[in-house]
């Protein structure tokens, strides 16, 4: 077995005969320390002119709490605020996984949105491994089952967002996963950025 291994004495090159010099030129940097360590390289730039919310947010101006004129789909309903006042038709993630059915024109018809997001059994499962990582409890009642619903559609429509990264769901969805699952007052705590 010892002849297996490899004397690292016997190397060649070793990491301090390495050239891992760098210049300015190679990569458009202002700033290379004497060792070649270019601090921040890997990190995104910052782009001042776009807010991640107002990326996510319709225009304030649009008067979207007072018609639903924005809707494509024919199943959205007016909500509280307008970064709810969203249609499936008008976010990329949601649309293209609509759009993996041929015919459908809302998200809600999508076969898989009954299974992913109202299924009682499916949403059980899906929450016990929330809980797990997350180790928070909730009793099971239709605020349980609401909760975990927006969470399958976050993860079946946009993947892993990270940790306190929210992002609007379509009226439509939220509306059927309402009347599917609802608040025994008819009051509802609605979308809110993380802070």
């Amino acid at each position: 077995m010892a002849a297996n291994m490899i004397d690292s004495d016997n190397d060649t090159a070793s990491d301090s005969d390495l050239n891992m010099s760098f210049e300015e030129s190679d990569y458009g940097v202002d700033y290379i320390s004497e060792d070649g360590i270019q601090p921040y390289r890997f990190e995104p730039e910052l782009q001042e002119d776009v807010s991640s919310e107002e990326e996510n947010n319709p225009s304030e101006s649009d008067d979207r709490l007072a018609n639903i004129d924005w809707c494509q789909c024919n199943r959205c309903q007016l909500m509280p605020t307008t970064s709810e006042c969203v249609c499936c038709e008008e976010i990329s993630q949601v649309k293209h996984v609509r759009d993996e059915v041929d015919g459908i024109r809302c998200i809600t018809d999508h076969p898989g949105f009954q299974t992913i997001c109202l299924d009682i059994f499916v949403l059980r499962t899906a929450y016990e491994g929330y809980r797990q990582y997350h180790n928070r409890n909730i009793p099971e009642s239709l605020k349980r089952y609401r909760y975990t619903a927006y969470r399958q559609l976050a993860r079946w429509c946009w993947g892993f967002l990270g940790k306190n990264v929210r992002v609007p769901h379509p009226s439509c969805a939220v509306s059927l996963i309402r009347r599917t699952f609802p608040a025994e007052d008819d009051k509802y705590t609605g979308f809110n950025y993380s802070n």
